[in-house]
């Protein structure tokens, strides 16, 4: 107890760094402290009052929002303080932001997601520098070094509403994306639109005052670009009136099981030899480019069945995302 006002004024200089509203203070103590005390209530029959444990933690935490002037709360905490005395020591942890926002992607040859060390398996070893990632370009690298610079965070951890294939273009207002900024020291940002490497340029970013549910279902519209050899133009259209509305039944080789997603629309927009562009509007989960090819027959039915040519998707620009709007489940 003596040396509660040495500790506090620790404490004050450590979270100087930081930008919070609330704090909550946690204490370790030594057993041996803790034996002695419920020795002597028993001894003596001493019923309520503070233990000596609670009393630590009230007076450092009465001290604590004094000299800092903010409060003490034990429902999420921006700050989560421990004090160990029996290490001398002092934990400081704070609580994570949510970011929501969207990306575009004008440059194609770009991953969604950074690319595994093939080495390590994102263990870290000399060849990845002991990252655990190749230093391929990723939308999802560029948003966390911009995140973790702005908030000078430990790690950012990406929640992704669907992917688009390394070629795709993502355009328009872009595609959404959660980010949870952890252990951060600033919380507090201001968001214009950044552009970044690789054609990348984040969009409409904002924190979020609780942590975004990220489970929900989304619509997409996206322009497809594939070869057919097929000189029935009437059969290629016939993708119109066969999609509308069309429940698509999809095969998940992790999960093991089947699923299902509708597609809304599917508009022919150019036929030039063995070229065929169109736009479709479909539930997220579609894998377009299985979709257009019918590969090991994951979606049923596919363009490849229904009109009975091979099609085989663009290898330098298979899709492009349009737009992707969240929707609720249904």
């Amino acid at each position: 107890m003596a040396n509660l006002n040495k500790t506090s004024s620790t404490i004050i200089k450590k979270i100087e760094k930081f930008e919070y509203s609330s704090f909550m203070i946690g204490t370790i103590i030594d057993s041996e402290i803790i034996e002695r005390e419920d020795f002597i209530r028993a001894e003596y029959k001493i019923k309520g009052g503070e233990s000596i444990k609670s009393e630590i933690t009230k007076q450092t935490s009465k001290f604590i929002a004094l000299k800092s002037g903010k409060r003490v709360s034990l429902n999420k905490p921006d700050l989560n303080i421990l004090v160990n005395t029996l290490m001398d020591d002092i934990e400081i942890t704070t609580r994570s932001i949510f970011v929501i926002g969207n990306y575009i992607k004008r440059k194609r040859g770009v991953r969604q997601k950074k690319q595994r060390c093939k080495e390590c398996k994102t263990y870290g070893c000399k060849i990845c520098k002991f990252s655990g990632f190749q230093k391929s370009p990723s939308v999802e690298n560029e948003i966390q070094k911009f995140l973790k610079k702005k908030f000078i965070a430990n790690n950012v951890k990406i929640s992704w509403f669907g992917s688009e294939d390394n070629n795709s273009l993502v355009k328009n207002k872009g595609r959404p994306f959660c980010a949870e900024i952890v252990s951060p020291i600033k919380r507090k940002s201001f968001f214009r639109d950044k552009k970044m490497n690789n054609g990348i340029i984040m969009k409409h970013a904002e924190i979020l005052k609780n942590r975004p549910i990220t489970d929900f279902g989304f619509i997409m519209k996206s322009r497809v670009n594939f070869e057919c050899n097929c000189k029935d133009v009437n059969k290629i259209k016939y993708l119109e009136k066969f999609f509308d509305k069309k429940d698509v039944t999809i095969y998940s080789i992790n999960k093991r099981k089947h699923f299902t997603r509708k597609i809304f629309s599917v508009t022919i927009k150019k036929i030039e030899k063995k070229q065929v562009r169109l736009d479709i509007i479909c539930e997220g989960g579609i894998n377009i480019k299985k979709l257009v090819s019918g590969e090991n027959n994951e979606i049923e039915p596919n363009f490849n069945k229904v009109i009975r040519r091979k099609c085989i998707p663009d290898k330098n620009a298979p899709f492009d995302v349009h737009y992707v709007r969240i929707q609720k489940k249904r």
